[in-house]
C-alpha cells in the first residue's frame, strides 16, 4: 500500500504533462494559422494594389479647356485627359467610360473641364453639352454684306477675299432664284457654329440655307404675291424696315409707311437707303450731297423701291414686310435715340413737330449732341 501510494503522484504528473503539451501544440497551430491568414490578407491587398488604377478623389481644381480631336478613341481621350491632369490615369478613364453606355457618343471639340477630377466625373462632363466650347460666328441683323464678310473672315481666320470671290459669283451658294444673283439681304442674321471642315463656301451656305428655312416657314413668297409684290420687293422692304428702327413694335408701322408712300406716289425718302448708297453710317442725318446722288438707292431722288435689299433683315422685319400694321401714317422719326422712341404721323405739319422734338432732344446735353452728330 505504501509503495502504490508513492507511485500515484507520478501518474498524475504524467497526465498533466501530456495536457500541457497538447495546449502548446494547439497554440502553435493557431499561431501558424494566424500567420497564414495574415499573409493571405497581405498578399490579397498587394494584388489589389497591383490592379487598382490611379484616380483622383475630386472635387477638382482649376478650369482647363481640353481639345478632343476628331476620331479619337476612348483610350486616346484618356491619354489626353491625363496629359492635361484632368484625370489621374488613362486606365481610370477607360474603366469609367466602360461603365457609361453613352460614352461612345463623346464628340470631338473643345471642352471646359477641371483638373484633378474623378474619371467618372470627366466622362459625365464630356457628355454634357453645356461644357462644350463652340466656335461660332455671328451675322448681325441689319448688317450689310460687307459686314458679314468681315465677321466671317474674323471668326474663321480665312481671308476676306475667299468670301468676296464666292459672293461675286454666287451660283451654287443657295440663293433663291428670285434674288437675281444678288446675295445682299439673303445671308440670314444669326449665330452659327463654324463648319468642319472650315471653308468660306460652307460658312456662306449656312446663312443662305437658314434664310431659305425662315422664308419657307413664313411662306414669304406667297405672302409677297398676295400683297402684289415680288419676293425681292418684299425683301427690300424688310431690309429698309430693319435699318430704320430697332423696336419690335415699330417695324410693322415702318412697313405701313413704306406702302402708304408707294401708294401715294411719294418718294420714300429713307435715310437708310442713302447711307447704303454712300457707304456711310454712324449718323442719324444724311448730307445734301448724299441726297443729291444719282444712285438708284437714293430714295430722295428716285421714287419707288430701290433695286434690291440694303441689309440683312431678321425674322421680325421679314414678318413686318408681309404683315404691316394698319394705319394712315406717311412719316416717322425717332425722337429719343437712347430709347428708340419713334413718332408716326400722317401730315407734314405733325412730322415737323416730331422733328423739332428730336432736335430738342439732341440739344438737351453734350452726350445727346454727340449721338446726333
Amino acid at each position: 500500500m505504501t509503495a502504490r501510494r508513492a507511485l500515484e503522484p507520478d501518474r498524475q504528473s504524467g497526465r498533466g504533462g501530456r495536457s500541457k503539451a497538447w495546449i502548446a501544440v494547439l497554440v502553435s497551430l493557431l499561431v501558424l494559422v494566424g500567420a497564414a491568414a495574415g499573409g493571405w490578407l497581405f498578399a490579397r491587398d498587394a494584388v489589389r494594389g497591383w490592379f487598382t488604377v490611379a484616380d483622383y478623389p475630386g472635387p477638382g481644381g482649376a478650369e482647363v479647356v481640353v481639345t478632343i480631336p476628331k476620331g479619337a478613341s476612348i483610350t486616346r481621350i484618356g491619354e489626353i485627359l491625363t496629359e492635361q491632369r484632368v484625370v489621374a490615369s488613362a486606365s481610370a478613364f477607360v474603366r469609367a467610360a466602360g461603365e457609361e453606355p453613352e460614352a461612345a457618343t463623346i464628340q470631338a471639340g473643345d471642352f471646359r473641364l477641371r483638373t484633378e477630377i474623378p474619371a467618372r466625373t470627366a466622362v459625365e462632363m464630356l457628355l454634357d453639352p453645356a461644357n462644350a466650347e463652340r466656335s461660332t460666328f455671328t451675322l448681325r441683323e441689319g448688317g450689310w454684306l460687307s459686314d458679314h464678310v468681315a465677321a466671317m473672315a474674323q471668326a474663321s481666320g480665312l481671308p476676306a477675299s475667299d468670301f468676296e470671290e464666292l459672293l461675286d459669283d454666287p451660283d451654287g451658294l443657295g440663293l433663291p432664284e428670285w434674288a437675281g444673283g444678288n446675295p445682299e439681304g439673303v445671308l440670314f442674321p444669326d449665330t452659327y457654329e463654324l463648319p468642319d471642315p472650315l471653308d468660306a463656301r460652307s460658312m456662306i451656305e449656312l446663312a443662305t440655307n437658314r434664310f431659305g428655312d425662315v422664308t419657307a416657314d413664313l411662306d414669304f413668297e406667297a405672302a409677297a404675291k398676295a400683297r402684289g409684290l415680288t419676293p425681292l420687293e418684299a425683301l427690300t422692304v424688310a431690309s429698309i424696315v430693319e435699318r430704320e428702327v430697332a423696336r419690335a413694335e415699330d417695324r410693322p408701322r415702318v412697313a405701313r409707311v413704306i406702302y402708304n408712300r408707294l401708294a401715294a406716289g411719294m418718294p420714300l425718302q429713307m435715310d437708310s437707303t442713302v447711307h447704303f448708297a454712300s457707304g456711310e453710317r454712324g449718323s442719324v442725318w444724311t448730307s445734301d450731297e448724299a441726297r443729291a446722288s444719282d444712285s438708284p438707292y437714293n430714295t430722295y431722288k428716285h421714287k419707288g423701291l430701290p433695286p434690291g435689299p440694303i441689309a440683312s433683315p431678321g425674322r421680325a422685319a421679314l414678318e413686318a414686310a408681309i404683315e404691316p400694321a394698319d394705319g394712315d401714317w406717311l412719316f416717322f422719326v425717332a425722337v429719343n435715340l437712347d430709347t428708340g422712341e419713334t413718332r408716326f404721323t400722317s401730315t407734314a405739319a405733325e412730322h415737323q413737330r416730331a422733328v423739332d422734338e428730336l432736335h430738342a432732344w439732341c440739344a438737351a446735353s453734350d452726350e445727346n449732341r454727340a449721338k446726333c452728330a
